[in-house]
């Protein structure tokens, strides 16, 4: 039976999920002279030198596709303390970002007309507080708490590379293995919760985006579907669970139809790398290689990338490498997201966006995906994501 604290929630979550308008964040700040430097790097702002005066800017954040933030207003600091307002408008609720140049990124949802934030610019952590939002002051605590758990997975990752690094026993692989893997359900079970009890679309959202690195995919279709009963007229969260529908579909045609890759031989392709070599995936015969299709516009390939590099450092000394192929269309964030994301590995593309050659040889209909391909060049599984690559490759590298 639903409780009548549940309904009243709902009743009011749906309120909530009215089109937004205008809205105000008021900024405080002190310290412009004590700035520390954060080395943020927009796309809108590559070509900034950071010379002169300090500027501050007020984006939206996109969800989905390959859009870059959109600009709605900026400011020029003047003195070292002081205080002044950005503007913005938006459709629903959604996320935007206050970015000091050169300086700190905060995160805010314009769930009301006026947002406060103070900023101390001489620090680098915990730099800025937020009132008056209290969907900006949720996902603020999301988001250190967040950091804080991915911190613990990570460092279990590292301590397993060093032990298969130094030849540890199997007795303390295993329990490395396995604090890591109570870790990452801590996360998914925080992640969860956060999402159930969310009061804010833009918040269910911004917390699946980060989910969708360790969820599993029913899990994640599970909170969608809960998050979206919630806000029905969000259009943002509407259109992630028509992309999810379609991918499912997908996936249980391919597999009705026995349209899958596993057990095929690899088709051969070669595009140039990002020095302009031609490579083939022929050429890594011989080795157990992950073939990545992904690209620097696409948020959930990202979010999936140090999945991809924790596997990497895991097994690459086990005749095991990636070859990463990018529908990127341009060829500075290719190179930029490949730098910012450590990933290590060779890299091709033909810059062609939908149109490549990538496309057309794997039929691929959505990324990120990937193929395993053993030494003989026989595909042995695809759309590894999350623990499900690590158990494939555990599976086969032993």
């Amino acid at each position: 039976m639903v409780s009548a604290v549940i309904l009243a929630a709902l009743g009011l979550a749906s309120c909530k999920d009215q089109q937004k308008g205008a809205f105000t964040v008021h900024i405080s700040y002190k310290n412009a002279d004590k700035m520390i430097p954060q080395n943020y790097d927009n796309t809108l702002r590559d070509s900034v030198v950071a010379v002169g005066p300090t500027h501050v800017y007020l984006e939206e954040i996109p969800y989905g596709g390959d859009m870059h933030p959109i600009l709605l207003d900026s400011f020029t600091l003047k003195g070292k303390d002081g205080q002044f307002d950005l503007k913005g408008s938006g459709k629903e609720e959604g996320i935007y970002q206050l970015v000091v140049e050169k300086g700190p990124v905060v995160l805010i949802i314009n769930d009301v007309e006026k947002i406060n934030l103070d900023i101390d610019l001489s620090k680098k952590e915990n730099y800025y507080t937020v009132s008056g939002s209290e969907a900006s002051e949720h996902l603020k605590s999301f988001i250190t708490r967040y950091d804080e758990k991915a911190a613990v997975i990570n460092n279990l990752f590292a301590e397993i590379d060093s032990l298969k690094q130094i030849g540890g026993s199997d007795s303390l692989l295993i329990s490395a293995t396995n604090r890591k893997n109570k870790a990452i359900d801590a996360l998914n079970d925080y992640l969860a919760d956060f999402i159930a009890k969310a009061d804010s679309p833009a918040e269910s959202i911004f917390a699946m985006g980060m989910g969708s690195r360790s969820f599993q995919m029913d899990e994640f279709g599970r909170l969608l579907n809960t998050a979206l009963k919630k806000f029905p007229n969000h259009a943002s969260l509407a259109q992630l669970k028509k992309t999810y529908d379609m991918q499912q579909a997908q996936m249980q045609q391919r597999k009705e139809g026995n349209n899958t890759w596993t057990g095929q031989q690899a088709p051969d392709l070669s595009l140039p790398s990002t020095e302009g070599k031609p490579i083939s995936i022929s050429s890594f015969r011989g080795k157990y290689v992950l073939v990545d299709f992904w690209a620097s516009w696409c948020n959930p390939c990202r979010q999936e990338n140090p999945n991809v590099v924790n596997a990497y450092k895991q097994f690459k000394d086990k005749n095991f490498t990636i070859l990463g192929v990018s529908l990127d269309k341009d060829k500075s964030p290719w190179l930029k997201a490949i730098k910012d994301d450590q990933l290590n590995w060779t890299q091709i593309s033909d810059l062609a966006y939908w149109n490549s050659k990538a496309v057309e040889t794997f039929k691929l209909e959505s990324i990120p995906f990937n193929i395993l391909i053993d030494p003989q060049g026989k595909i042995i599984a695809e759309g590894l994501r999350g623990e499900a690559l690590e158990k494939k490759l555990q599976e086969v590298l032993q």
